[in-house]
């Protein structure tokens, strides 16, 4: 992770001095929204679930360009952040309020009040633990407080940690990688008299996520809902491998449009969310479409194929399952897809590329080994090699999506040197994708 850092700078409007950068058309944009947002900087995004499994917000992992090792505000990343901020909001869950993003702010940022740039009931201002805090630092974070934002302390260890940071945090993170039980019992008997909320962080499998919540901790982050609990014998039952194989209709470059309107039709759930989808406020139609053909022929080859790629890879997903995980492949997808195609890779489809990580976390999906999954899905052998993890070119794709997501920048930066990538065109693939996957899975979520 890397530190937000800024020089001290006077009191101004950051929020209206994000206006005035974001207008400026000399570095390269996207769009969110119809906000124009800056991608010449690296930002990934890791969830943070509560007990139930359920997304409670997102932390930001920044940073301004590869050659950098710590991330520097200027006026124009002020500006980037407020956009970012809001395109990192999104989750795979129709109802986004409370939804938090996490972000790192150094004393600097907090005294110079960057964080007014950004909204007091989504932000959490992150800060670090320090064995002093002096006067000017304790009243900015009391001023922060009071206009509504949150506060989290990030690892929080005894002995190394001023108790003044400890009472003004809402949120204290507790680092439980390579800790057991009792290891974890005694950093939490430093905060046992205060009321501030427990978050577990570097949560890596099922085992430290259920001690955790043994323990009383109500926030969890880390990658332990990406781990399989493979059940020796489990088969994936006949009408979810009827589904995968409903991927075999999508792969194809042109549509047959009878093929996929009599698979369509077979399935009253999704025929049902097609027409409800086609119906909706968002497509401002003058009649009803009532019939999958009509449907098919309005959305065209290429959004119905996205749209049902997702659809179905929700689908076969057990319910008790996190929608994180279809959401992330989702991203994963779009995100190698664009980088492909950024640079104008020729020995590598792009779409290949698309559908290796749409389908990379089927296996914690699923809970099913990805050696028995692959022969239902139409990949060619080395990509089915690399969801298997045996070492390929297509492995490494996976991995330059594997760092984004975890904010490895230096390993990263090893990939694209190695790979020759232009580290900005992958910054911009990255943003590109979550623009994307927010956009798709509003429109391929289950009708109510």
């Amino acid at each position: 992770m890397f530190a937000m850092k800024m020089d001290t700078a006077p009191k101004v409007g950051y929020a209206a001095m994000s206006q005035k950068y974001i207008k400026k058309e000399d570095a390269l944009m996207t769009t969110v929204a119809g906000t124009q947002i800056y991608v010449d900087t690296f930002f990934a995004r890791q969830p943070i679930f509560d007990a139930g499994n359920n997304v409670f917000g997102y932390e930001l992992l920044y940073r301004k360009t590869p050659l950098e090792r710590s991330a520097n505000f200027t006026d124009k990343d002020v500006a980037t952040l407020s956009v970012i901020s809001t395109a990192l909001l999104s989750s795979p869950e129709p109802d986004q309020t409370g939804k938090k993003i996490f972000i790192h702010f150094s004393p600097d940022s907090i005294l110079a009040d960057v964080p007014s740039a950004l909204p007091p009931k989504t932000t959490v201002v992150e800060v670090e633990p320090s064995l002093e805090v002096p006067e000017e630092f304790d009243q900015a974070l009391v001023r922060v407080k009071e206009r509504g934002y949150t506060i989290a302390l990030n690892h929080f260890l005894p002995g190394q940690c001023a108790r003044r940071l400890v009472e003004l945090a809402d949120i204290v993170f507790v680092d439980v990688m390579d800790k057991d039980e009792a290891g974890i019992a005694s950093v939490l008997k430093e905060l046992a008299d205060l009321k501030c909320m427990l978050a577990a962080k570097r949560v890596e499998d099922i085992g430290h996520f259920q001690l955790a919540k043994k323990l009383g901790f109500k926030l969890f982050q880390g990658f332990f809902f990406e781990k399989p609990i493979i059940v020796p014998g489990r088969k994936l039952p006949s009408n979810k491998i009827t589904r995968l194989n409903l991927y075999r209709t999508l792969e194809k470059e042109e549509m047959d449009l009878e093929e996929l309107t009599r698979n369509i039709e077979s399935d009253v759930s999704i025929s049902f969310r097609l027409l409800t989808f086609i119906n909706s406020l968002a497509f401002g139609l003058r009649y009803k479409v009532s019939s999958i053909r009509h449907a098919i022929l309005m959305l065209g080859w290429q959004q119905i194929k996205s749209w049902l790629w997702l659809v179905v890879l929700s689908d076969v997903m057990p319910p008790d399952k996190t929608s994180e995980l279809p959401y992330l492949s989702s991203i994963r997808a779009k995100f190698l897809e664009r980088a492909a195609v950024n640079h104008n890779i020729r020995s590598i489809s792009p779409d290949t590329l698309f559908l290796m990580g749409l389908f990379s976390l089927l296996e914690p999906m699923l809970d099913t080994p990805m050696r028995e999954l692959v022969d239902s899905l139409p990949l060619d052998d080395a990509v089915k090699e690399a969801l298997c993890g045996e070492r390929n070119v297509y492995s490494d794709w996976l991995d330059v999506a594997k760092c984004f997501e975890s904010g490895d920048w230096t390993r990263l930066d090893e990939l694209t040197r190695a790979h020759g990538l232009d580290p900005i065109k992958v910054a911009s693939s990255y943003c590109e994708a979550l623009v994307w996957a927010k956009s798709l899975y509003e429109q391929a979520a289950p009708a109510a």
